[in-house]
């Protein structure tokens, strides 16, 4: 990956060089909080706009550029985010503006943008939902953001001689003094490290079924996290040891092992922090990489199969924060994941509804839907991790522990919810306030998270009802089709993997707690440009760094 565009922050306008920037951006609530700006050169600024103001009453609430010679490049850029501190508003209105007016800068030309926050934001006691504690790394993700050019879009460009990033610098200016000069330094430590992760995430993403086939999504991984301290890597590719350890997962792939090109595998990722008495938590996390879903036997129909080369997005996502944190030498975690790669193909050998398939974990599982594939390829890691943690227990390791499923799951979750991502949590999780970290963290960092709470049907839906079988896959129809099509699959995890043995009945020493995250909702934005697919977020990073990296 090619390295970041520099940032600089500052804590005065008169601090910025015009020789450092080519278009200034400045981003407000209101017009006036930009006409009240005091500084050197930015009256002359000011009153570059007058002009239009006073012709056009709906002058600056849109992006706009005026020509300012008073400004680095002449490019003066006026980029509104509205109310900050009504019934809705958080702070992705910051990155949206922040991202509006970079972008306007680069289709100008600009190359090194400056951003200015022109006046302060809301305190906690006048907002209802928002958070805007993060709101400089918010800033700044969305001014990298704009930056970044996917990876198959730089391999395209590489012979051209076309530039791999539209960025080559970004200066944040803070006007208010409500950030301490040590805080933007860590601020942009925190970002960088995000950014990068992210952006692992979203190059994988964006690699159709042949760029990112399973053994091609663990090379971009290897080589990512080589030579990052504290992480280690670890690959499975046999299929005698994936039947083995992974016959869930195994099963799902049948399909794919007439072309060796797309056999599945399985990475294994470990962060260690640099400080062994600091650390507060080890988080086990699990991974959803199906490079592409055909529906396997139950194969999707109509449109449905569209955009099936994201499917991968949660493991993609769990890699990027894995990259992330050791890049930021988190102090306060450990960390251990497996992400499981397939395809999910069609074929003479491909797994067939009513087939009986034992987990890992010795549940006999009835396959009812072969499109349910997702949960079928994370439970056998799921259970690797809960025997793990046990192991780890009965040899007096005491750290808290819990384990986290990433995935692009249901549809059922963007009926419910639209364009964001949720959380399912067992007993122990709920108590713990663990799916709830994520709700927080997610809000400050502009990727809000839903708590989905669990209930007895989710579990009644799958428990069977002959001696045939010990739980139910999925039922046969669609999860957007289904009551609570996003909830049950996180029971059906619990029950197949052994995890419904160390519920809250089990007692604090033996409870596992585990969050099903869904971001089938999150992982892209909703907007489809013309006949093209989403653009993809990197969800869940940021919240994740959010959640478990220290204050």
């Amino acid at each position: 990956m090619p390295g970041l565009p520099q940032i600089r922050v500052h804590a005065n306008l008169s601090d910025l060089s015009p020789d450092s920037h080519d278009a200034l951006v400045v981003v407000y609530t209101e017009f006036a909080a930009f006409c009240s700006l005091q500084s050197a050169g930015i009256s002359q600024a000011i009153e570059a706009v007058q002009p239009f103001a006073k012709v056009d009453k709906e002058f600056g609430k849109s992006v706009v550029l005026v020509p300012a010679a008073a400004v680095g490049g002449g490019r003066l850029i006026l980029s509104p985010m509205g109310s900050l501190a009504d019934d809705t508003d958080d702070v992705r209105k910051i990155g949206d503006a922040v991202k509006a007016g970079v972008l306007r800068a680069t289709e100008a030309g600009a190359r090194r943008p400056a951003i200015c926050v022109a006046q302060g934001l809301p305190s906690a006691d006048e907002v209802a939902d928002a958070d805007y504690s993060r709101w400089v790394e918010v800033a700044l993700l969305a001014a990298l953001d704009a930056s970044y050019v996917t990876l198959v879009v730089r391999e395209h460009r590489q012979n051209t001689g076309a530039t791999l990033e539209k960025l080559e610098s970004i200066d944040l200016v803070v006007v208010d003094g409500s950030v301490s000069a040590s805080e933007l330094n860590r601020a942009v430590q925190r970002a960088s490290a995000i950014e990068t992760g992210r952006r692992l995430a979203v190059d994988m993403g964006y690699g159709d079924a042949q760029r990112m086939t399973p053994y091609n999504c663990a090379a971009t991984i290897q080589d990512a996290v080589k030579g990052v301290a504290g992480v280690t890597y670890e690959e499975i590719k046999d299929l005698d040891v994936i039947k083995r350890e992974y016959p869930l997962l195994y099963n799902s792939a049948r399909a794919s092992f007439s072309e060796p090109s797309t056999w599945p595998c399985v990475v294994k990722l470990e962060y260690r922090s640099p400080a062994p008495a600091e650390v507060k938590e080890h988080l086990y996390l699990v991974g959803k990489g199906v490079t592409y879903d055909t529906g396997g036997i139950t194969i999707k129909i109509g449109a449905a199969m569209r955009g099936m080369s994201r499917d991968k997005l949660g493991a993609c996502g769990v890699a990027g924060f894995v990259l992330a944190t050791g890049l930021i030498q988190e102090r306060s975690v450990d960390l251990s994941c497996i992400l499981a790669f397939e395809r999910n193909s069609i074929g003479p050998n491909a797994l067939l509804p009513d087939e009986v398939v034992v987990s890992r974990a010795g549940v006999r599982v009835l396959i009812n839907d072969t499109d349910a594939e997702g949960r079928l390829v994370m439970t056998d890691p799921v259970a690797e991790c809960r025997e793990r943690i046990v192991a780890a227990r009965a040899q007096g390791d005491s750290k808290p522990a819990a384990i986290y499923t990433a995935a692009t799951l249901t549809g059922h979750v963007i009926r419910a919810y639209g364009w964001y991502g949720a959380t399912v949590a067992n007993g122990p999780a709920r108590k713990g306030g663990f799916d709830r970290r994520l709700a927080v963290s997610g809000l400050a960092y502009g990727d809000p998270f839903e708590n989905s709470i669990m209930r007895r049907e989710d579990y009644s839906l799958v428990a069977s009802k002959t001696d045939r079988e010990d739980v139910y896959q999925s039922n046969a129809h669609p999860s957007t089709q289904t009551d609570r099509g996003h909830q049950y699959p996180a029971a059906f995890i619990i029950r197949a993997s052994g995890l419904d043995k160390h519920s809250l009945c089990a007692g604090l020493e033996a409870a596992i707690p585990f969050v099903h995250v869904d971001i089938a909702g999150s992982a892209e934005d909703g907007v489809e440009p013309g006949l093209g697919l989403c653009a993809i977020t990197g969800s869940p990073v940021a919240t994740f760094a959010g959640a478990f990296w220290s204050k």
